[in-house]
């Protein structure tokens, strides 16, 4: 059975590992100290709340301001229906519609094995050389395909600030191709996140083979539940072949920038 509440309490209690918790009640909102990218920041919903909240609202625009940072909002739609169209009214944009997509152990599925194809879990001992290929991997399928090398002292940086995230790397043929994180489970959920395929290795299959072995790594840790957000209907097919099931959306709302 699917627990919203259960779900985004988990996204409220990992967030608050890695960023600055500033409470505007009904909301909480989350500040990356070393990052001020609009994705990076976020605010998000104490309870189910919809109307009578504009005061808290201009609360939570004025702590995003105060840090030089542009006001957002991200939330899973089920947790709190209403809230969607008191932020439409207060001016925000819809930036992104996810695919909440859960998997559990009675339905993970096995997808075809590439052959060559290995996966590792990170590590306290893991050269920080191999935390560059996560990172630069990342960065260059979520952001610019052309971004440089991530540097050895921005993956320590990484890790610092990250600490309770669990990391994965896949090789094919020795070659780093594909990478995924774990995020810390809360009540006996966790969230993968960042699955990502260099370009030259993509439709291969590999995504819903690293998605298999990471949420098969989670369940044997004790999780019961791994959940994820899809960008979009082709992204879904990977983790759909691991098991995963569709079972809601993930929002985003974001303030567009005063002229």
């Amino acid at each position: 059975m699917i627990d919203i509440e259960r779900i985004q309490a988990q996204l409220r209690a990992a967030v608050r590992l890695s960023h600055e918790a500033v409470a505007a009640p009904p909301f909480t909102c989350f500040f990356n100290p070393d990052n001020d990218a609009t994705f990076a920041n976020y605010a998000v919903p104490d309870m189910p709340v919809g109307v009578g909240v504009e005061a808290s609202l201009r609360t939570v625009a004025e702590e995003f301001h105060l840090r030089q940072r542009r006001p957002r909002f991200e939330y899973l739609e089920a947790y709190a229906p209403d809230l969607a169209a008191v932020l439409e009214q207060q001016g925000y944009q819809c930036e992104m519609r996810s695919l909440l997509m859960v998997c559990t152990p009675d339905t993970v599925t096995p997808p075809p094995w590439p052959a060559g194809f290995t996966v590792e879990a990170l590590t306290a001992a893991t050269p920080i050389d191999v935390v560059q290929d996560v990172m630069t991997i990342q960065a260059r399928a979520f952001g610019d395909p052309d971004a440089p090398r991530i540097s050895a002292a921005e993956a320590q940086q990484f890790l610092t600030r990250f600490a309770a995230l669990q990391l994965f790397l896949a090789r094919f043929n020795g070659a780093p191709v594909s990478v995924a994180t774990l995020t810390a489970p809360y009540q006996g959920i966790a969230e993968l996140a960042g699955v990502a395929t260099a370009a030259a290795y993509r439709r291969r299959g590999f995504a819903a083979a690293l998605t298999y072995a990471v949420t098969q790594a989670a369940f044997a840790q004790g999780i019961d539940q791994v959940f994820l957000t899809a960008a979009n209907a082709e992204a879904s097919h990977a983790y759909a072949h691991a098991g995963f099931m569709a079972c809601g959306s993930g929002l985003a709302y974001v303030l567009p920038l005063r002229l």
